[in-house]
């Protein structure tokens, strides 16, 4: 009895198995570590953020085995994506060996993250809520559209996360574009909109993120609200670069015509794209009285197939914006009979969203 009771004790302290497919790499998890943790001390390049359990970028899905989650995974992930099996790494301890499927994109080894130092050199308003600072790096990043870098301010305690609005260059590049929204009690914002900040120096860490676009045939839908544009537009212009002719219906959310931005870039796409090109901006809070004569209403009341014009079910998916349009994005594309693993998102969360997140409450 106490030999049996010997070896499940140290059968519990023992480190288990993990292997991520489709890499086939297999390696040890240690009884205190997280999956993320095992993941990333083996040298594999595993898509992760804030390592707490709210941005949802080290999902990846459950073939076999078990685990025990630090935290209740429903906060972060859809009913539609614990249903098919996704956990999230940065919260799991292995009760077993398990094998995981996560979607690492090709270049991940190239793209291993790194620290940088940038000079913001411009910027422009763009709305007056939402300015773009274009940013120079001491050295080449390399980076998939979509992605983006964290900043760290001197003095803040907390780094900000903030989406590329260029598209990549091959071989790397020392110009990057950001597009910041000015967050109402955000220290990084309130500090960038008071006064001219070009010339100011500060940390990047980058490239991060799981956003990026899936190869495929498919139609591409994609969703935006708010400084979500900017990972559309570089996925939008990377893809034009890369002459990837897949149809596509960009639908953007907005309160009212002046927090439209970016017109004359989106108008530049689409007379360029060599097949199918939709933007249809959806207004929520426009004047009955103004000349609007677009679509109004909720952004995701529009997905659908008289403005797609593709079978929705039948695409691929990709939503940046603030959680409750990405969650009422999500459910209505899951009606439309769209496969959860055809559907990528990056959530904005702001730094009060995230100190809510943080301590368990969504």
């Amino acid at each position: 009895m106490l030999g049996k009771l010997i070896r499940q004790i140290k059968s519990h302290f023992e480190p288990r198995l993990a292997t991520v497919e489709p890499l086939g790499k297999t390696f040890e998890v240690a009884s205190d570590q997280t999956l993320l943790q095992g993941a990333l001390a083996a040298g594999l390049a595993f898509p992760h953020h804030c390592t707490v359990g709210t941005c949802g970028n080290c999902k990846c899905r459950l073939k076999s085995g078990d685990v025990r989650s630090m935290t209740d995974a429903s906060l972060t992930l859809t009913p539609a994506e614990l249903a098919d099996g996704y956990i999230l790494a940065c919260q799991c301890l292995l009760k077993s060996e398990v094998t995981v499927a996560v979607d690492l994109n090709d270049d991940s080894e190239a793209m291993v993250p790194a620290q940088y130092m940038g000079t913001i050199v411009a910027t422009e308003q763009l709305t007056h809520d939402i300015l773009k600072v274009s940013v120079e790096i001491d050295r080449p990043m390399m980076f998939r559209a979509g992605q983006f870098a964290d900043i760290a301010l001197p003095g803040f305690g907390r780094h900000r996360s903030y989406s590329f609005a260029n598209a990549p260059v091959d071989g790397g590049t020392r110009q990057l574009e950001f597009m910041v929204r000015n967050v109402a009690g955000g220290e990084y914002t309130q500090w960038l909109f008071a006064q001219n900040r070009i010339g100011e120096r500060f940390e990047l860490h980058g490239p991060k993120g799981s956003f990026w676009l899936r190869p495929a045939e498919v139609p591409v839908l994609c969703v935006a609200g708010g400084s979500g544009m900017a990972p559309i537009l570089s996925v939008l212009e990377d893809m034009l670069n890369k002459n990837i002719e897949r149809p596509v219906a960009f639908f953007f959310g907005a309160r009212q015509t002046h927090d439209l931005y970016c017109l004359q870039q989106l108008e530049s796409i689409r007379q360029k794209w060599p097949g199918e090109f939709r933007f249809i901006p959806v207004l929520s809070e426009e004047p009955e009285s103004s000349s609007w004569t677009g679509s109004r209403g909720m952004v995701t009341e529009f997905l659908n197939g008289d403005y797609a014009s593709f079978d929705i079910a039948a695409s691929h998916a990709y939503l940046c914006g603030p959680p409750p349009m990405i969650d009422a994005a999500l459910a209505r594309l899951q009606s439309c009979g769209l496969g959860i693993e055809y559907t990528h998102y990056d959530k904005f969360l702001d730094s009060r969203q995230l100190e809510v997140a943080e301590n368990g409450v969504m």
